[in-house]
């Protein structure tokens, strides 16, 4: 009995130890390999990566908070408040990739869905009142843009995360 109890305590500190370093890759990929002009909903980065391959590993939850945790993070090192507003999108962002990806086999198709999905659902449609009722942007600019942005995005991340899980899902799966 104490031997099971012993090995689930070590998984848990495993995953919340991976997941932190993801946290922190997170940060570093969206604030420094990221671009994001001050002023505008545009925001081009590979933040994301991290906390879909923590989804892949570890679930919707810890995928979730980690990527809530990384923008909170991330809010306050650039030097402004994070907006709860769209720090939730992010946990939801993060809980929509581990319902997608974890324990399951990472295909083409299903990594598109997965990505596609997330955009529409919560990169155009939850985020765009959000830029419309906070900073005052108009329906028009801001559905335009962040379509935009997605429509960008949407190959960067679905490119990014196919091969990177293609290198990385066997070590994964012998190790986590």
């Amino acid at each position: 009995m104490e031997v099971i109890f012993i090995s689930k305590r070590r998984s848990r500190i495993t995953a919340l130890t991976i997941t932190s370093a993801m946290v922190a890759l997170s940060v570093v990929f969206a604030r420094f390999l990221g671009y994001s002009p001050e002023g505008t909903p545009f925001r081009f980065e590979i933040g994301f990566l991290p906390i879909a391959v923590a989804a892949y590993a570890f679930g919707p939850l810890y995928s979730g908070l980690a990527f809530l945790i990384a923008d909170i993070i991330g809010s306050l090192y650039s030097g402004y408040a994070p907006n709860m507003f769209i720090s939730l999108c992010q946990l939801l962002s993060g809980a929509a990739m581990g319902f997608f990806f974890h324990k399951k086999n990472i295909s083409l198709s299903r990594t598109i869905i997965a990505f596609s999905a997330i955009a529409v659902v919560i990169e155009i449609i939850a985020k765009s009142p959000i830029f419309v009722f906070m900073y005052a942007w108009s329906w028009d600019y801001t559905i335009l843009t962040r379509l935009l942005n997605a429509l960008i995005n949407l190959p960067i991340r679905v490119t990014t995360f196919y091969f990177l899980m293609k290198a990385l899902k066997k070590p994964i799966d012998k190790y986590l």
